[in-house]
């Protein structure tokens, strides 16, 4: 008989703790509520373990952050983003697409965007002290409407991520504090 050894995983599985901002009507999910592809190795990304400190991209050329949100209600409308800056010395966005997605349900149709805003604005979002949200108003709203006509079998959870997996370069210092959902 052979003994299986435990293998760490180069992903990092999120945790469920995500909070409840009453005010905005709106979950906040901090890095660790967050799935980062490569962050199980901190050669490539740094996933805090304090709640106020944000996950940093160390290096990747594969960047895939997702979530889930499982209190949808059919007939509304969310709002997703997430908070973010660069740290002085950023590399390799100037020219990396960066998308956000969604999608409800593990059959659900996904919906792509495009954030332009970290392409255009990366000079300014350098070093940044305050966090900004992404999509922003020039980018327009990241929005998924649940259909009220939701099957009593059909899984509604809603899914969404960040990604730039097209260019295949090495990409530095993206600063993550968190992502949102909104009802709207």
């Amino acid at each position: 008989m052979s003994a299986q050894k435990a293998v760490k995983s180069s992903h990092y599985e999120a945790e469920s703790n995500m909070e409840q901002d009453i005010v905005r009507k709106a979950w906040v999910f901090k890095p660790s509520s967050l799935n980062f592809i490569w962050g199980g190795d901190s050669r490539y990304w740094v996933i805090p373990k304090e709640d106020r400190t944000p996950a940093e991209l160390k290096m990747v050329s594969w960047l895939e952050v997702t979530g889930s949100y499982d209190k949808i209600e059919p007939g509304k409308t969310y709002r997703i983003g997430f908070k973010i800056s660069f740290t002085s010395d950023a590399t390799g966005w100037d020219q990396a697409p960066v998308f956000m997605s969604a999608k409800i349900g593990k059959k659900g149709k996904t919906i792509w965007k495009r954030i332009k805003s970290v392409n255009n604005n990366i000079e300014k979002l350098k070093g940044g002290t305050v966090p900004v949200n992404i999509p922003d108003e020039t980018d327009g709203r990241f929005e998924v409407f649940v259909s009220p006509k939701v099957a009593i079998n059909q899984e509604t959870k809603l899914q969404f991520g960040l990604y730039e997996v097209w260019t295949g370069k090495w990409k530095t210092g993206l600063l993550i504090y968190d992502a949102f959902v909104e009802e709207v």
